[in-house]
């Protein structure tokens, strides 16, 4: 059998509180790795670390991403004094949005670019000195098929994840000579409650998943998340067999992708 690259590796799994988080804690509990669980909402947190069981290396630290850098670099030494070390980041937490760009408040706009792009940059910054006393470094990133083309309603989201993109392939370049792997994956529509979380223009939450958009599994998702990063891919899509044929399009036909995105 082949040896789990998680075994008696320290993880820490931001947005850990539910969703693609949760269950990457739950299934990476039980490939042995010692976890970190990460967000705002501590008694959600400690509703997982009860879920994974007292059996399995679990600590808890609460974090809002959308905190000043500095807080941010706190907390990264905060995470690396519970087990002496730090060998995998899961940038999970995140947030989305559901509205116009012209009926967005700028503030609402900086908020989501603060918490899904600043919020990772901050504490990678802060983790690599960390990360390189580690045998087997890994910086994953979940983004969004959005990282490779915008959609209606998401231009903070989307911008948000296209930085985030290229700030990791930029960084990737710069240690190619050192032994980090940086994974990005990109899913499409996962049965998640990130629509349900989503910000309007307002900054008030959506509150409902968006009507008949279906998607994969969390399970499936995170199934195919730690097979790409134990592989050691720099880039995955997953999700239905559209969303990934769409990243195709956009490259290929970007015309014809213009046109379907208009109908929607």
């Amino acid at each position: 059998m082949k040896k789990s690259r998680y075994k008696n590796r320290v993880c820490w799994i931001t947005g850990a509180s539910s969703g693609i988080g949760k269950i990457l804690a739950i299934t990476l509990a039980k490939e042995g790795a010692k976890l970190i669980l990460s967000a705002r909402n501590s008694s959600k947190l400690e509703e997982v670390k009860m879920e994974i069981g007292t059996d399995f290396p679990v600590q808890i630290l609460p974090l809002d991403l959308n905190d000043h850098k500095e807080v941010l670099y706190k907390k990264v030494e905060v995470a690396h004094e519970i087990y002496g070390a730090i060998d995998i980041i899961f940038h999970v937490g995140g947030v989305s949005q559901r509205s116009r760009f012209e009926n967005t408040a700028t503030s609402t706009f900086e908020q989501i670019v603060a918490v899904n792009f600043w919020g990772a940059v901050y504490l990678t910054k802060a983790l690599l000195p960390i990360l390189r006393k580690s045998d087997d470094p890994i910086i994953v990133s979940i983004n969004s098929v959005q990282g490779k083309f915008g959609v209606p309603d998401r231009t903070a989201y989307s911008a948000s994840k296209h930085a985030l993109m290229g700030f990791f392939d930029s960084l990737r370049a710069e240690l190619a000579t050192e032994n980090i792997q940086i994974t990005n994956i990109l899913p499409g529509y996962v049965k998640t409650n990130l629509a349900k979380n989503a910000l309007q223009g307002d900054g008030s939450t959506q509150g409902h998943l968006d009507e008949g958009k279906g998607g994969i599994s969390v399970d499936k998702a995170v199934k195919d998340i730690l097979s790409a990063v134990s592989k050691g891919k720099s880039e995955v899509v997953i999700g239905r067999p559209r969303e990934q044929a769409a990243v195709y399009i956009k490259r290929f036909f970007p015309r014809f992708f213009e046109k379907l995105i208009r109908k929607k």
